[in-house]
C-alpha cells in the first residue's frame, strides 16, 4: 500500500464445490487472512485521515507515503538492505516492520538529520517513522 498496491487474497485452493474465493467469496484459506489483518492493523495505527505521497524523499533507496512530515511509512519491497540512509528534517522514533513475520520492532533512541537506520537485510521490510519532537 505504501507503493500504490492493493490488498487481495491470491491463494487459490481446489474446492469440492468448485468455489474460487477471488471470484465468489467464501472462506479464506492459507496465510493471507492473517497477513491482510496485520496490514490493516498497521494502516489503522496510522493517521486517521490516511496517507499522501511524500513531497520529499527521506531515503534515496525506499519510497513511501506519509502525513506531512509527522508520520512516514517506507517499504523495501524485494530489496534487502542492511541499512537505510535517511535525511530527516526532524527527530523521529523508528519502527522496523517485518511484513512476512508480522512483527514490529521499535529501535532504541531516535533518528534525525543525516543518519543510517539498521535493517535486517531481508526483503519485505517496512520502516515507520513517527515524529518525536512535537
Amino acid at each position: 500500500m505504501a507503493q500504490g498496491g492493493y490488498v487481495g487474497h491470491g491463494e487459490t485452493y481446489l474446492d469440492p464445490d468448485d468455489v474460487l474465493w477471488w471470484s465468489k467469496g467464501g472462506v479464506l484459506h492459507g496465510d493471507s487472512p492473517e497477513r491482510i489483518a496485520f496490514l490493516r492493523r498497521m494502516m489503522e495505527e496510522g493517521p486517521a485521515r490516511g496517507f499522501d505521497p511524500l513531497a520529499w524523499r527521506p531515503s534515496r533507496s525506499l519510497g513511501g507515503v506519509g502525513k506531512g512530515d509527522d508520520y512516514i511509512l517506507m517499504y523495501s519491497g524485494i530489496r534487502q538492505p542492511a541499512v537505510c540512509p535517511l535525511d530527516l528534517p526532524h527527530r523521529y522514533e523508528v519502527d522496523v516492520i517485518d511484513t512476512w513475520e508480522m512483527t514490529v520492532k521499535t529501535l532504541e533512541g531516535s533518528y534525525e538529520g543525516e543518519c543510517e537506520v539498521p535493517l535486517p537485510g531481508r526483503s519485505h521490510v517496512a520502516l515507520r517513522l513517527r515524529r518525536a519532537d512535537v
